[in-house]
C-alpha cells in the first residue's frame, strides 16, 4: 500500500492573489449581468422609492378641510366708541391660507363630521366675540375664548390646523388674551406619540413581512424544482395556487397575532373600538397581501429578486399611504394614486378603530376596499399561473 503525504492534498499556494479575487468579483458580476430582471429591479427599486419619498415631503400641510361657524355680531362700545367686527376678519384670513380648506356651516353639524371623519375641526367665533373683545380692550373682561372641536389623531394636521387659526387671530387682534379652546374628537381622546404611530406602523408590519415571506415560500420552490414536480402531477393550477394561499395564510396568521399582541398588550397602544372588529380588519388586510404575494411571485424568477418586489411594493406605500407624511400634504396630482394603495386603507382601518372608535358602519368602504383587493389579487394569481401554464 502506498501511502500518500497529507502535505499533496493541501493548497499548493497558500499567498492571497488579487488575481484570484478579481476572478470571484467579475464571475458574480456576469452572473448578474446575465439575469436581465435583477438588474432591471436593482436599478427601478432605488429610483422609484426615492422619487416618491422626494415628491412627498416636498409637500407642506395644506387645503386641511375644517368647518367655520362664524356668529360674531357687530358690537359698538359707547365710551370710548370702539367699533368691532372681529369674526369676517378671522374667516378671510383663514381663507387666505393655503393649509386649510374652509367650508362654512353649523357648529354642531360641524362636530357631527368631524366624528365622521369628514373635516378635521369644527371652529365656532361666538355670537359676542367682538363684544368680548372690546370688553377685554377696556378691562371689562380678562379673556375671550373661542373654541375648536378637533380631531388629534393626526398631530401634523392638528398643529397646522391650530396654527392657522392662531394666525387668523394674530392678524385680526394681535391675538392679545385670546384663549383658543380645544375640544377634542372622538370622546376627547388625548393621544400620545405611540398611540398614533401604532396603527400605521401595524399596517406597514403587515404589508412588509406578509410580502417578504409569501414571495420567498413561493420562489424558493421554483429554485429548488418543487414547482416543476408537481407540474407532472393531476394538480390543477388552481389547486396548487390554493395549496400554496393556505400554506402561507397559516404563517401568516401567527404573524398578525403577534403583530397585534405586541402593539396593544407590550406597547400598550390604545384601542378605543372593538377589538374583535380589529383582528377581522388584520387577517383581511393580511389575506390581501398574501394573494398579492403569490401574484408577485409569478414574475420572479429567483430569491433576490422577490426581496426586491417586497420594498418596491411597501416603501413607496409608506409615502403615499399617509404613514410618514399625510395624504393632504401630498402634491393634489399625487394625492389621487394615495387612494390605490393598500397602505392607505389599513391605516384607516387601524386608525379608525383603534384611535376613532369606528365600526363596521364608519369603515364599510375602507373594508370593501380591501376584500375588493383580497378578489382582485386572487384572480391576478390564478391567471398568471395558469397563462404560465400553456407555455
Amino acid at each position: 500500500m502506498i501511502k500518500k503525504n497529507d502535505d499533496e492534498f493541501k493548497p499548493k499556494n497558500l499567498n492571497f492573489s488579487i488575481k484570484r479575487t478579481l476572478a470571484i468579483a467579475f464571475k458574480t458580476i456576469n452572473q448578474l449581468r446575465r439575469d436581465r430582471r435583477t438588474i432591471a429591479l436593482l436599478s427601478v427599486v432605488p429610483i422609484v422609492v426615492m422619487l416618491i419619498f422626494g415628491l412627498a415631503f416636498t409637500g407642506e400641510v395644506k387645503n386641511v378641510p375644517i368647518l367655520v361657524d362664524n356668529q360674531d355680531n357687530l358690537y359698538t362700545h359707547p365710551i370710548p366708541p370702539i367699533a368691532l367686527h372681529l369674526g369676517p376678519n378671522i374667516t378671510d384670513s383663514l381663507l387666505n391660507d393655503s393649509s386649510v380648506d374652509v367650508s362654512f356651516g353649523n357648529y354642531a353639524q360641524g362636530i357631527d363630521a368631524v366624528e365622521q371623519g369628514d373635516y378635521y375641526a369644527a371652529v365656532l367665533i361666538p355670537a359676542n366675540f367682538s363684544e368680548q373683545v372690546v370688553k377685554m380692550l377696556t378691562g371689562d373682561n380678562e379673556t375671550v375664548k373661542l373654541f375648536v372641536y378637533i380631531d388629534a389623531t393626526k398631530p401634523t394636521i392638528r398643529a397646522s390646523i391650530l396654527g392657522a387659526i392662531h394666525d387668523a387671530l394674530d392678524s385680526a387682534l394681535g391675538e392679545k388674551g385670546i384663549n383658543v379652546v380645544q375640544i377634542l374628537a372622538h370622546d376627547g381622546a388625548e393621544f400620545t406619540g405611540l398611540d398614533v404611530g401604532i396603527p400605521s406602523v401595524i399596517a406597514f408590519v403587515l404589508i412588509f413581512l406578509l410580502l417578504i415571506v409569501g414571495l420567498i415560500t413561493i420562489v424558493r420552490e421554483k429554485i429548488q424544482g418543487t414547482q416543476d414536480r408537481l407540474y407532472s402531477t393531476p394538480l390543477r393550477s388552481s389547486e396548487r395556487l390554493l395549496g400554496y394561499v393556505i400554506g402561507i395564510l397559516l404563517i401568516a396568521f401567527l404573524m398578525i397575532a403577534l403583530v397585534l399582541i405586541f402593539g396593544v398588550f407590550v406597547f400598550g397602544a390604545r384601542v378605543q373600538g372593538n377589538v374583535f372588529l380589529l383582528i377581522f380588519a388584520a387577517l383581511l388586510f393580511g389575506i390581501a397581501h398574501v394573494f398579492m404575494a403569490v401574484f408577485l411571485s409569478n414574475f420572479a424568477q429567483n430569491e433576490l429578486q422577490a426581496i426586491q418586489f417586497a420594498p418596491l411594493t411597501a416603501l413607496p406605500s409608506m409615502a403615499l399611504g399617509g404613514m410618514l407624511v399625510p395624504i393632504v400634504s401630498l402634491p393634489g396630482w399625487l394625492q389621487p394614486v394615495s387612494y390605490i394603495v393598500p397602505l392607505t386603507y389599513g391605516i384607516n382601518l387601524f386608525e379608525g378603530i383603534m384611535l376613532k372608535g369606528w365600526g363596521f358602519k364608519e369603515l364599510w368602504l375602507d373594508f370593501t376596499v380591501v376584500a375588493g383587493m383580497c378578489l382582485l389579487f386572487f384572480v391576478l394569481a390564478v391567471l398568471t399561473v395558469r397563462s404560465r401554464m400553456r407555455d
